[in-house]
């Protein structure tokens, strides 16, 4: 396979990854899912798990039983290692399979892996073949434009996408922050309480201020983490999850 080929397959299959994924998780929500990392309708870890199937998986066509047992042994070592990339990297679990039987870490499960068979079975003896003749047959200088545009559209959605988990980071340390001050700055008034009536209200003056910038701030992580939480159900950020427990907790109070 040429390099043009190669990046071809990786964005429709990224694309045609995000479709079955997205319809998948709208369907059982019973509302529209993006789902994914990236905003845009690509899903890279399909496109990935494509070109893997392509070169790995191609001298099994002819033995479907021998087909089914390398997929599911290559494709569930590639989701693991995408599962333990994006846990150190960002330090969250964007899918967790803790709760089904045969799991590793919660990254990989016998289910999931048995699907991944099942779909690689699909892809090498009807899906690919066809997508194969239609790049094989398009014109070289056509291709070649039509995947740095592609191409370009999608690293320039994925550095955004990155940029946009950093800030959740962000915010939730800076929210910690102003929650903490709050709590200070309350000891200073029971210190002062009966003592200083003035400084008192000063220090009250400055508590109001620090919780209209945590309101604020708890709002913009609201919508910040909606995305994430539709694409990815099962996931689990440690300051996320906090973040989202501490705002359940104080809607149960505020009924």
């Amino acid at each position: 396979m040429s390099i043009n080929n190669v990046i071809a397959y990786f964005i429709i299959y990224s694309f045609l990854g995000w479709i079955v994924e997205s319809v998948y998780k709208t369907i059982l929500s019973k509302k529209p899912v993006n789902s994914g990392f990236l905003y845009g309708p690509l899903c890279p870890i399909y496109g990935f798990g494509a070109i893997i199937m392509c070169i790995c998986l191609k001298d099994f066509k002819d033995n479907v039983v021998l087909l089914f047992i390398t997929a599911c042994f290559i494709l569930s070592v590639w989701e693991y290692i995408v599962g333990w990339l994006l846990e150190k990297t960002f330090k969250t679990k964007y899918w967790d399979y803790s709760n089904n039987k045969f799991n590793i870490n919660g990254r990989v499960c016998l289910k999931n892996s048995c699907f991944w068979g099942i779909l690689a079975i699909i892809f090498i003896e009807f899906l690919h073949p066809p997508v194969q003749n239609i790049i094989e047959g398009a014109q070289k200088e056509l291709l070649i434009y039509t995947n740095v545009i592609l191409f370009s559209i999608m690293l320039v959605d994925c550095i955004f996408s990155i940029i946009k988990v950093y800030n959740i980071n962000i915010n939730i340390n800076l929210l910690n922050e102003i929650t903490k001050s709050i709590k200070q700055e309350i000891e200073k008034i029971k210190e002062y309480a009966g003592n200083k009536a003035s400084s008192s209200e000063t220090l009250q003056h400055i508590i109001e201020e620090l919780k209209e910038k945590q309101e604020f701030i708890k709002a913009k992580l609201e919508k910040q983490t909606a995305r994430l939480r539709k694409a990815f159900p099962t996931m689990k950020h440690l300051k996320i999850t906090e973040f989202l427990n501490q705002r359940i907790e104080s809607i149960r109070k505020n009924k």
